[in-house]
């Protein structure tokens, strides 16, 4: 039996408090003496590797099975490259995204090539499925790679969170919130993936079980960063702007979901679901964007 999603936020939580332990000396310099290379901007980039992993499964599902194949084609591609772009910028630095030199620590750089390798198969399926639009092989490989190119990118974020987590550039409760919403764009793109595979006839006890507990994450996550959870020290929306992201994404939620009680009670249009797509691209762009205001939020605070 799954955790309650309350508890997920609490051992989230928990395991975010050991590096403020560790790094509680360093709270003690004055703030100038700290040359921040990145810190959170790196976390930002690993966020994206997270979303970019599902985000192109979602589109590939879309474009093989000839869904809105355009925007398909386009949300692919955005993947593809962005993927590319901010793997780059954690191996080696890229100070337009606001990252000071490349890499030193060695665990880091050992996940970064996994990732890369791991990647760099599914990148050459998503450019032969581009080129050819029924090949089973391409999409294949993409269907079966993504969840571990999700996993081992999402043991890079927790990894991040805790070698760059500083309490004199970022707080604890920072780190906890840029998670959260981070992970909700990747959300997204699983619940749209999911959804994708029901219709197209991948019904499998085990899809519908992912897709409903992506589905309880997502909601209980979407009010609890807008309205905050305080036993897990979650603070509700801190600015008019992010506020205004996050009851945009609820008011575009609260029109999807009937759709997807209708997929998973049995078919639903075609149109219906490139409205879903279409919707659910445009709540992990604001996520997305929600979580940029998060991270200059941060760093206006020191």
């Amino acid at each position: 039996m799954s955790r309650p999603v309350t508890s997920v936020f609490l051992t989230a939580a928990l395991a975010l408090a050991a590096p403020a332990i560790q790094a509680k000396e360093a709270s003690l310099l004055p703030a100038n003496f700290i040359n921040d290379t990145g810190s959170v901007e790196r976390i930002e980039s690993g966020e994206h590797l997270r979303i970019y992993s599902q985000q192109v499964a979602a589109a590939a599902c879309f474009f093989y099975n000839g869904i809105d194949t355009e925007h398909s084609a386009e949300i692919m591609n955005e993947a593809r490259t962005g993927f590319d772009v901010h793997l780059a910028a954690l191996t080696n630095g890229d100070e337009t995204l606001g990252i000071i030199g490349g890499e030193e620590r060695r665990k880091t750089i050992v996940q970064l090539e996994e990732i890369k390798a791991l990647w760099s198969e599914m990148a050459q399926s998503v450019d032969a499925l581009m080129t050819s639009s029924d090949d089973s092989s391409a999409v294949n490989v993409i269907k079966d790679q993504n969840m571990p190119l999700f996993e081992l990118t999402n043991i890079l974020v927790s990894d991040l969170e805790g070698q760059y987590a500083n309490p004199v550039e970022l707080t604890q409760a920072d780190v906890l919130t840029i998670e959260i919403v981070g992970r909700q764009a990747a959300l997204t793109q699983v619940i749209a993936k999911n959804a994708c595979k029901i219709w197209s006839g991948r019904d499998s006890a085990e899809i519908l079980q992912d897709l409903d507990s992506a589905i309880s994450v997502y909601e209980t996550s979407l009010n609890a960063l807008l309205n905050g959870m305080p036993e897990v020290g979650l603070a509700p929306a801190p600015t008019d702007e992010i506020a205004a992201g996050l009851t945009q994404v609820l008011t575009d939620w609260s029109e999807i979901r009937p759709i997807i009680d209708a997929i998973k009670g049995g078919s639903i249009s075609e149109a219906d679901l490139t409205y879903l797509f279409r919707h659910m691209a445009d709540e992990m762009h604001t996520l997305e964007d929600v979580t940029h205001q998060y991270v200059l939020l941060s760093k206006k605070q020191y």
